[in-house]
Order: C-alpha cells, then structure tokens, then sequence
C-alpha cells in the first residue's frame, strides 16, 4: 500500500489532553460499550452504525483488520483517550487519492462539545503532513452536521466543494462538504 517505511502512518499520537493511540485487540469490549453506549448520538452520521451492536468476536476481527491495514501501510484507526478512558474513535485514510489523507473522528455524546474533535483533527492534521508524500489533508462532513464542519471550519480548512452522494446514514443530506488544507498552508 505504501513505497516505504518513511510514508507508514503513526500508530500514537499524543495531544495535549488526548492520546490517540490503535485499538488493541483485547480492547474490543470497551470499544464496543463506548459503541453501543452512543448507537443513538452516531446513528444520524455515521453509516457503520448500522452494523451495530456487534459481538466481541466481531469487533476483535474489526480491530485486528484495523491493526493489518496499519501494518501494511494503509489506514490508521485511533482510540481516542482523556484520563486513560476511551471517548471515542478517530483515524487517518488513504482513501482520498495519493498525496493525501482524510481525517474521520466521532466523540462519545458525554464528551463533546469540550473542543476534542478539534484537538484531534489539529494534532492528525500536523501528523499527517510528517508522512512522506502527504501534501493535502481533508475531513468530509454531510451538509447538514453542522457540529461536524464546525472542527474543520475553526481549524482554517478551505471549504472546497460540495458532493452528491447518496445518504448512507438516516440524517445525512445527501451533499457531502470537502473540506481541505494544503500543507503549505497548514502553521
């Protein structure tokens, strides 16, 4: 997936009040209480949710996809700690084309509103443009999630355009925001 080990992503990323780091598999449970204890404030914009509630045995396979997908140079996906508890999920994917990275993140209901997300997208933001190659960062937020676009907004991203796409999750509008920050723009 990647040409060397100076373009790998990092598997931890430390943040002022946050460490972002892979999920182990042995984590599954806990990933899966912070899941199922926020199906209804993700069920609105996240299209995952819909597989949700899943076993143990299936999220230990989900991580340890994750965990390969790191190990061959692809995606990277983050528990999100405060205090050494998870409050969420986050990551960096190859899936915007070379040159770049997209930044997902999603924070439990009892967390937000407390600046994280943000915190999170700056800090994977600086990360992504210490990979070799990297020269663009995005965040794609629906249309209607104004709580999701205000993290990229704050942050200096250029709203680039605007998508079609079909909805994918029950609240989606159906018109997808790019957000974008070039690495000669990023402080």
């Amino acid at each position: 997936m990647t040409d060397g080990a100076d373009d790998r992503l990092p598997t931890r990323v430390q943040t002022p009040r946050l460490l972002l780091r892979c999920w182990q598999h042995d984590e599954a449970s806990i990933l899966g209480d912070l899941v199922e204890g926020n199906i209804e404030h993700l069920r609105p914009w996240m299209p995952w949710i819909k597989f949700e509630p899943q076993t143990v045995t299936e999220r230990v396979a989900l991580i340890e996809t994750w965990t390969r997908q790191c190990e061959e140079g692809g995606d990277v996906v983050f528990g999100t700690f405060f205090d050494g508890i998870a409050i969420g999920s986050c990551g960096l994917h190859r899936r915007v084309g070379a040159g770049a990275l997209d930044i997902g993140y999603w924070i439990a209901d009892d967390h937000t509103r407390r600046g994280f997300a943000t915190e999170i997208t700056s800090a994977l933001t600086t990360t992504a443009f210490g990979v070799a190659g990297i020269e663009r960062v995005e965040v794609h937020t629906d249309e209607a999630n104004e709580a999701s676009a205000g993290v990229p907004a704050k942050l200096g991203f250029h709203r680039d355009r605007v998508i079609e796409k079909e909805p994918t999750a029950v609240a989606e509008s159906g018109r997808s925001v790019i957000w974008t920050m070039a690495q000669a723009d990023w402080c």
